[in-house]
């Protein structure tokens, strides 16, 4: 009987001890899975953070073009009614001799 009960409670410790080692192998596999996952979305994160600043950046730029474009349409429609104001005030021939052929 002392045998008996020397390998019944021998086995059941390491019954014990194996079903926690399956369960620490299946919780480091877990992990391991957890880790591959936080790493991709790490990577995806900052490839998402890349494109944004590169969209950020073309806004601004197209903003900025866009403003420059207004000025120089605002400029060119200066100029416009300015020599259309010009035509009224003083007749074609004049302005010919005053500012040269080219001008006319």
């Amino acid at each position: 009987m002392f045998w008996e009960k020397e390998e019944e409670e021998t086995f059941k410790p390491k019954e014990k001890t194996v079903e926690k080692e399956v369960e620490e192998s299946k919780m480091d596999e877990v992990m391991d899975r957890l880790e591959l996952i936080t790493q991709q979305v790490n990577l995806i994160s900052e490839y998402l953070t890349n494109i944004s600043q590169r969209v950020s950046k073309s806004i601004d730029a197209s903003v900025a073009y866009q403003r420059d474009l207004d000025d120089l349409e605002r400029r060119i429609e200066l100029i416009k009614s300015r020599m259309e104001e010009l035509e009224h005030i003083v007749p074609e021939v004049e302005l010919g001799d005053k500012l040269g052929k080219k001008a006319a």
